[in-house]
């Protein structure tokens, strides 16, 4: 898996073979293929174990029923953080997101990838507890998630560009922002 993670982010996903993650890893294109159907498989199994991680890492940052405010905040925080530290898994999600595809453009991903499917869910349900609570103003949730997620994953092609990224201040600033943005009280 490193060794998938680190062809990809090296020299893309179109070039890493099988041939360039066996040999980054030591052994024969031959035994990957004691795991993996075929290449297709592999980046599905990078794919969707960088993607349980980092759930993983949210689940264990987010805290309970805590309050939707405190909640949100942990949700962003946890997320910036994660890729702070994840930086090579990103990155490496972010291409495959971008040019796992079929010759005709579909995605290859079985997993929805993008910002507008089932994975707003979750957090549409935690704005709209902040709504019930009192402590968000009104507003359309599904929107709101969409742009907190979008401002989140803005923050994987950036990490190639500006790679000495202040994510702590990223996430402070997320923080701040969605803060007034959500507040029911904006003085």
């Amino acid at each position: 898996m490193e060794c998938a993670i680190d062809a990809i982010v090296d020299v893309g996903l179109p070039k890493a073979s099988l041939a360039e993650i066996a040999r980054r890893a030591g052994i024969t294109k031959a035994a990957i293929f004691y795991h993996f159907a075929n290449r297709d498989e592999l980046i599905h199994h990078v794919f969707e174990s960088v993607l349980a991680e980092g759930a993983e890492f949210m689940a264990a940052r987010v805290p309970p029923e805590s309050g939707a405010a405190a909640e949100l905040r942990a949700y962003i925080e946890a997320n910036v953080r994660y890729i702070a530290t994840h930086r090579k898994q990103v990155k490496a999600l972010l291409a495959i997101v971008m040019s796992f595809a079929e010759d005709d453009g579909r995605t290859k991903l079985r997993h929805d990838a993008s910002v507008y499917g089932a994975s707003l869910t979750p957090l549409q349900d935690l704005l709209r507890r902040g709504q019930a609570e009192g402590c968000f103003t009104d507003f359309e949730t599904r929107t709101m998630a969409m742009t907190i997620r979008a401002a989140i994953d803005a923050i994987g092609p950036q990490l190639t560009a500006i790679p000495d990224l202040d994510l702590d201040a990223y996430a402070r600033d997320l923080v701040e922002l969605f803060d007034r943005a959500t507040r029911k009280d904006h003085t």
